[in-house]
């Protein structure tokens, strides 16, 4: 819990600092939604295994201030599930979902076409976790979660302008992080690789 308050607390300022930039910099100033899926690739001690159907859906309200000529900040606040698919049970995990990329690339005033990329992390809090076994039985697992990680992240793509004000963000993206599973006495460490695609939409004030 300490760890998510202060988690919550670098987000508030991130996000304050971001609108008092806007203040003095609008035309430099960013919001919009963002949907993204990827597929999840468990490797557990070292040695690799598909579970079946294992994916991560995720929607992301967010915010992104440029500076310098070609760089940007961006955060956010949203919602991810990832479901662990097998023969013989269903994991569901639901997360609050917190980005927080450093983006390299910017659609100029005069250009239709941008190519991007951005470097970073995805943090997760867990909001439930449920096992679901063969009969159809529901076993809450929140207790043997971790209750928060952070996933390296990094992705590229193209930017394509709507409109004056809208754009849209097409990327494919990757991130690789790890969680403790308390469910066992040598706390056994699951690594997990996420490959996928994301599309932004945003709005940039002038």
């Amino acid at each position: 819990m300490k760890q998510m308050k202060q988690t919550i607390l670098i987000f508030i300022l991130i996000a304050g600092g971001s609108f008092g930039l806007h203040l003095h910099a609008q035309d430099r100033f960013l919001i919009g939604v963002s949907t993204q899926i990827h597929n999840t690739r468990l490797m557990v001690d070292y040695s690799s295994t598909r579970v079946k159907g294992a994916y991560r859906p995720s929607s992301v309200l967010f915010t992104e201030y440029e500076f310098g000529k070609h760089l940007g900040l961006h955060t956010g606040l949203g919602y991810t599930m990832m479901t662990q698919n097998s023969d013989a049970f269903k994991n569901n995990f639901h997360y609050l979902a917190m980005p927080l990329y450093l983006k390299i690339g910017r659609l100029k005033e005069d250009k239709c076409l941008a190519f991007t990329s951005f470097i970073g992390m995805d943090m997760h809090y867990p909001l439930k976790a449920t096992h679901v076994s063969l009969n159809g039985d529901r076993t809450d697992i929140m207790d043997y979660t971790q209750k928060f990680h952070a996933d390296l992240a990094g992705g590229a793509g193209v930017k394509f302008r709507l409109s004056n004000r809208f754009s849209m963000e097409a990327l494919v993206s990757i991130s690789h992080g790890s969680n403790i599973s308390v469910d066992n006495a040598a706390l056994m460490d699951i690594n997990n690789l996420n490959t996928g695609f994301r599309i932004n939409l945003s709005y940039k004030f002038k």
